[in-house]
């Protein structure tokens, strides 16, 4: 029968993880177990204790590893207690814990593999203050992620989530910061069904203030390279081969141009440097295409990889 493993990432968390662990619903329609897991990341704060005291499981870390660390060892702790579904959600009383009936629904009926909270899409509800960095962080990060997985998405970076074991065993993070992005796109990439489910989300958190960074240059310094490389791994033919190409129009443009002059004057003044430019443009545009066409042989092989690893994990779990 069902079991469901709530998880949550918790760093100096005390104040508000024990209110969110009591809230966590004690019968869900088509769960019939119930685990708590926290995944104490460092904290100095006696979250562990609290946590332990509100009835979850505890995995400590010794030290702050980050939210994509947490991540794989609350679903390693989740998967070792034979959870079926596992939800993700944070600590710090954002996100209202009954809603996790709603939220597992659609995976508990077999219509999905993966449920995500969106806080900005048809139906759902956001109270109080969003700020302006977040917004704008998601409103770039959906189009991006939408365009690369082949799926719409209206919210892709909300830590509320709910995913089967199956999905689970796909997932390999090697970020400690994009770990929401990163998984999508690996599900996506496996076939796996995701869904959007409108939920009722606060945009501050209850105690304190939010560790998210609120400066739009600092936030996509941070967030570029990994989501740069997300991208250039799912579809590297497309990443490689849309420059090379660019680069080939480009220095056809050019050397069209100084084609044109040449037949018309006889001469390539004052437009011979040109040539060059084309002529390393072109050698560029091929180097490129060679390395796209590599980069997807790679990519295709480490797919296999990835399906040869869910296997085995699978295979463990018996």
């Amino acid at each position: 029968m069902p079991t469901l493993a709530v998880y949550l990432p918790a760093f100096n968390e005390a104040e508000t993880i024990g209110a969110v662990l009591d809230a966590i619903p004690a019968a869900i329609p088509g769960i019939t177990t119930l685990k708590k897991i926290v995944v104490d990341d460092g904290s100095t704060d006696g979250t562990a204790e609290v946590a332990r005291a509100h009835g979850a499981q505890v995995v400590r870390h010794a030290r702050n590893r980050g939210t994509g660390r947490a991540f794989m060892s609350g679903v390693q702790a989740a998967l070792d207690e034979g959870a079926d579904v596992i939800v993700s959600m944070d600590a710090d009383g954002q996100f209202a814990s009954a809603d996790i009936a709603t939220l597992v629904a659609p995976i508990v009926k077999g219509d999905a593999d993966v449920a995500l909270c969106t806080r900005f899409g048809p139906g759902s509800q956001l109270t109080g203050r969003m700020p302006a960095v977040k917004r704008f962080g998601n409103w770039m990060l959906c189009r991006i992620i939408s365009a690369t997985a082949g799926q719409r998405f209206t919210d892709v970076s909300c830590g509320f989530r709910a995913f089967t074991s199956d999905a689970a065993l796909h997932v390999d993070i090697h970020s400690d910061f994009e770990y929401i992005h990163e998984s999508l796109l690996t599900w996506r990439r496996h076939g796996q069904r995701v869904v959007e489910v409108p939920l009722a989300v606060r945009a501050e958190r209850a105690i304190g203030e939010s560790r998210i960074l609120t400066n739009v240059a600092a936030y996509t310094l941070r967030a570029a390279p990994v989501l740069i490389g997300a991208i250039r791994d799912y579809n590297p033919l497309t990443f490689f081969g849309s420059v090379a190409l660019l680069a080939f129009v480009t220095s056809m443009a050019i050397g069209g141009g100084v084609f044109v002059h040449w037949l018309r004057t006889g001469e390539t003044i004052p437009y011979t440097q040109f040539i060059t430019v084309a002529v390393g443009g072109t050698l560029l545009a091929v180097m490129l295409g060679a390395v796209a066409l590599l980069a997807d042989l790679i990519a295709r092989l480490k797919f296999q990889v990835e399906e040869l690893l869910y296997n085995a994990r699978r295979s463990r779990r018996g």
